[in-house]
């Protein structure tokens, strides 16, 4: 794997579990009407409303997907990325997804404009958006973690086999993922976590490996990380503060091409198809955040701001504002 390796378009996500909210959220979108879809990271905001945005478009709706900008030359831009999806005279749904790391006054003129448009909305988050949450007729889907048989379901779509819920595989991904989606996605992406897992279901008690399964994600990106020098292990650190949403060209104006390249080839980031590093699992970028030395932190922060500034960028985010 190179520098140049680039995250290819994956296949729509079968979601597993979520009938009552995706249900919902069909009723929002033919009464047009906003909703919020709320929950912790990992647990399948983005794929409920990519799954709500597909089956609407099937049923003829122009979907228009609004992208945040955490990283911007101007606040104005969210607004500006809008004005166009609402000028045409047919439906159109318009799907704002990471609104936590909008500005509040653009989230509060996001919902008026299209409130006033007739123009349903989707909105997911992380945390509260009240600007959109307390809007008029807006409706609250609280996303929380998969129950044992959706992580049957998700497994078994993953290894390619029918599980029960009951089952000791499926109870040991169970307590180890707390049935977090992202969590289990990460942990069967890695063939030597699955070897592992696959032991403990194979247990007379899968219960006896829980606390050591419950730290496996966290070894193994431990482990990747230990493996990178200096630079590179930097350059991973740039990564999780500056984001998913960072334009191209920071993350490498920040650390250099050479470092940026080694964290690709630890197997912890890909390119995206614009060229921005993104950690292959957001779940790994959790777990990056919440070890980070308070030291290089500081640095990480320097790093990003010296780059935004070079790049015209005035908006940045609060992480990289705030010291840590």
């Amino acid at each position: 794997m190179s520098s140049t390796t680039r995250a290819t378009r994956p296949a729509p996500l079968v979601v597993r579990g979520r009938n009552r909210e995706l249900a919902i959220l069909e009723v929002v979108v033919r009464e047009v009407r906003p909703a919020v879809v709320r929950g912790r990271a990992g647990v399948g905001v983005s794929t409920m409303l990519d799954e709500a945005a597909r089956r609407a478009a099937t049923e003829g709706v122009r979907v228009g997907r609004l992208r945040p900008r955490p990283w911007a030359g101007s606040a104005l831009e969210l607004i500006d990325d809008l004005e166009p999806m609402l000028a045409g005279r047919d439906k159109v749904l318009v799907v704002l997804d990471d609104a936590h790391l909008c500005d509040p006054a653009q989230r509060a003129e996001v919902v008026r404009r299209c409130q006033r448009s007739r123009a349903p909305l989707l909105v997911g988050a992380h945390g509260d958006v009240p600007e959109i949450s307390e809007a008029r007729d807006c409706t609250l889907v609280e996303l929380g973690c998969l129950e044992r048989a959706g992580v049957a379901d998700l497994v078994g779509d993953a290894l390619g086999e029918q599980l029960e819920g009951t089952s000791g595989l499926v109870s040991a991904y169970h307590r180890a993922s707390a049935g977090n989606p992202g969590v289990l996605r990460a942990v069967l992406d890695d063939p030597d976590l699955r070897a592992e897992f696959a032991v403990a279901g194979a247990a007379a008690d899968p219960t006896d490996h829980a606390p050591r399964l419950a730290h496996a994600l966290t070894a193994s990106v431990h482990r990747r990380l230990a493996a990178l020098d200096p630079a590179a292990l930097l350059a991973v650190g740039v990564s999780a503060v500056a984001g998913p949403l960072v334009p191209a060209g920071v993350v490498e104006d920040a650390v250099g091409p050479a470092p940026l390249a080694r964290a690709v080839e630890s197997g912890l980031l890909v390119h995206t198809p614009d060229g921005t590093p993104a950690f292959r699992h957001g779940a790994a970028r959790c777990i990056v955040l919440e070890e980070l030395p308070a030291a290089v932190h500081a640095d990480v922060r320097r790093r990003l701001l010296d780059a935004a500034h070079a790049h015209g960028l005035t908006v940045v985010p609060d992480d990289v504002l705030t010291p840590g």
